[in-house]
C-alpha cells in the first residue's frame, strides 16, 4: 500500500463534531452516558447483523445526530461504531471480496469488498425485519437531510464509506465522509467505482501513521485506500513494543486533533495521557513523509519468524 504523505486541511468544528458522534455511537452500544457532538442532538439509531460462524446478534451500530443550530435542522450526521474491543477487528472481519451491489442504479466497474464488513451492512437475520442498509436508507427518507455528514472508527469507518457509495449512486445528496482509522474496504475495482461517485474531497480518512488497522489486510489480498488522507502520528512514550489499542484509540487520536487543527500547519507535537492504560503517556508527533508502512506485512513475518524459531526448537 502507498499513500501520498501530504494531508488534507481539515475543518476543525465539523471533524471534532464527527469524532465526539463516532465516540458516540462506541457509548451507545456499551449503554454509557455520552455527548453529542456541539450543536447536535441525537435523534435515532440503527442496528446490523453480527454474524458468528452460523448464528449471530443484532446490535446497535449507529447513532443519528441532527444540528440545533438555526436554520440547519436539515443537516445530519450518520455516525457508525466499530467493533467494541477496537481491535477485535483482527479477529472477526473476513477479507475476502466480494461483489458490492448498490441498494438502487448500477455502478462500473463492480465494486469488490471484503466480505465481512459487507455483510455486516447488508445481512439480516434473527427478528430483524430491515438490513443495515435497509434501515439506513428509511433513515435517509424520515429525515430527508439536505446535508449529510457520515463517519465511523475502524470497523465503523469502513461501513461508512460502503454507505458513502450506495447514498452517492442511490440517492445522491450532498454528503461528507470523514472517516478515523479505517482499514482498507477493498480492491482496485472498489477504489475506481469509488472514486468515480464520490470524489477524494468528500471522503477524507484520518489516521495514525503508527497504527496497524490503516494498514489492514495484510498486501496479498490487493486492497487500496479510497480519499483523501489526514495523517497524524502518535505512540506511547518511552516502551518497548507497540500497544497496539493505544495507538487505535479514537478517544486518544481526538485528543491530538483537538490540539492540532487550530494551527497552521495542522500537526501538535506533544505529551498527554493515555486513555487506554492511565499510567502511560503518549506522544504526539510530526509525522513521517513518504508512504505508509506496511504494519500488517511486517506483523504477518514477525509471526513467521516465531514459528520458524518454535519449529526448529
Amino acid at each position: 500500500m502507498t499513500t501520498a504523505s501530504v494531508s488534507t486541511p481539515l475543518d476543525p468544528t465539523l471533524t471534532l463534531a464527527l469524532a465526539q458522534a463516532s465516540i458516540a455511537a462506541y457509548a451507545a452500544f456499551d449503554k454509557s452516558s455520552y455527548e453529542p457532538p456541539v450543536n447536535y442532538e441525537q435523534v435515532d439509531s440503527w442496528t446490523g447483523w453480527d454474524a458468528i460462524l452460523t448464528t449471530g446478534t443484532e446490535e446497535l451500530y449507529g447513532l443519528v445526530f441532527r444540528c440545533t443550530l438555526p436554520g440547519e435542522s436539515d443537516t445530519y450526521i450518520f455516525a457508525f461504531r466499530g467493533t467494541d474491543s477496537d481491535m477485535d477487528i483482527y479477529e472477526d472481519v473476513h477479507f475476502e471480496p466480494v461483489d458490492f451491489v448498490p441498494t438502487k442504479g448500477t455502478i462500473t466497474p463492480t465494486p469488490r469488498v471484503a466480505g465481512g464488513f459487507y455483510g455486516i451492512y447488508d445481512l439480516l437475520g434473527g427478528s430483524m425485519t430491515q438490513s443495515m442498509r435497509g434501515q439506513l436508507f428509511a433513515l435517509l427518507a424520515k429525515y430527508q437531510p439536505t446535508r449529510l455528514y457520515v463517519t465511523g472508527h475502524s470497523l465503523g469507518a469502513a461501513l461508512s464509506q460502503l454507505f458513502s457509495l450506495d447514498v452517492a449512486v442511490s440517492q445522491p445528496i450532498p454528503s461528507l465522509n470523514i472517516n478515523f482509522s479505517s482499514p482498507m474496504v477493498g480492491t482496485a475495482d472498489w477504489q475506481a467505482a469509488y472514486q468515480s461517485k464520490v470524489p477524494d474531497s468528500n471522503s477524507i480518512r484520518c489516521y495514525n501513521y503508527w497504527d496497524y488497522v490503516p494498514t489492514l489486510p495484510p498486501s496479498w489480498f490487493g486492497y487500496v485506500p479510497v480519499g483523501d488522507i489526514f495523517r497524524t502520528a502518535l505512540y506511547v512514550l518511552g516502551e518497548w513494543y507497540p500497544h497496539i489499542i493505544s495507538r487505535h484509540s479514537i478517544v486518544n487520536l481526538q485528543t491530538v486533533l483537538e490540539n492540532a487543527l487550530p494551527n497552521q500547519p495542522q500537526v501538535w507535537v506533544g505529551q498527554f495521557q493515555d486513555y487506554v492504560e492511565k499510567s502511560l503517556t503518549m506522544q504526539s508527533e510530526q509525522p513521517p513523509g513518504g508512504a505508509d508502512a506496511a504494519w500488517a506485512d511486517k506483523a504477518h513475518q514477525t509471526m513467521l519468524d516465531e514459528k520458524a524459531i518454535r519449529d526448529a526448537g
